[in-house]
């Protein structure tokens, strides 16, 4: 990892992070461990292969040992310096929000925001708050705070659902993208298969 673009929120060096995308490609992102943030300069996010989405959680997963630093009323792009503008957007699981350059250079987003845009957190219920010791609260979705102590299933800082990680649905996740990956090597078969076929019988016209 490469230490390069200064972090939206603190303005430390973040970390460069090449990871797995799909049909053998690679990208890059940028990741502040500490202020839990992730930068994405397009849509990468959409491009990465199983492989890099498991990397990517082990990285969420090391951070979220450690302290958070919270976020600040006002983010900066780590490319031209400007703004970000908070931007709610609406994928299959339900609401997001982004942290987006108004000169679209790329957008970030938070550990916990980059989840649930994977469908990987649910809201907490009654029957998890009876359960704490199973509990795998993360930062509040809507306003970044942390969650130490839950009394009800809503945020004690902004009243926001509070929200946590779907094991289940994150196998799931997994196995999709198992199922793309081993697609994906079936076609290359394939094509590898009609390739030789046709130098076969391309040899054997002469």
């Amino acid at each position: 990892m490469n230490l390069v673009a200064p972090c939206p929120n603190c303005a430390s060096a973040m970390a460069r992070i090449s990871l797995a995308a799909h049909y053998g490609a690679v990208v890059e992102i940028d990741h502040c461990a500490a202020c839990r943030l992730l930068w994405f300069d397009q849509m990468e996010t959409a491009n990465l292969a199983r492989d890099g989405l498991l990397e990517l959680f082990r990285l969420i997963a090391a951070a979220e040992l450690s302290a958070e630093r919270p976020l600040g009323e006002r983010l900066q792009c780590p490319r031209c310096t400007g703004p970000l503008d908070r931007i709610h957007n609406m994928s299959r699981y339900g609401r997001m929000i982004h942290y987006r350059c108004r000169k679209a250079d790329g957008h970030a987003v938070t550990h916990a925001q980059f989840l649930a845009e994977k469908g990987l957190l649910r809201d907490v219920t009654e029957a998890d708050l009876a359960q704490r010791n199973r509990l795998m609260a993360l930062s509040c979705r809507q306003c970044g705070a942390p969650l130490h102590a839950l009394n009800d299933c809503n945020c004690p800082y902004c009243g926001a659902p509070v929200v946590m990680l779907d094991i289940e649905r994150a196998v799931e996740s997994l196995a999709g993208h198992d199922r793309e990956r081993q697609d994906f090597e079936a076609r290359q078969a394939a094509d590898h298969d009609a390739a030789l076929e046709r130098l076969i019988a391309a040899l054997n016209d002469r």
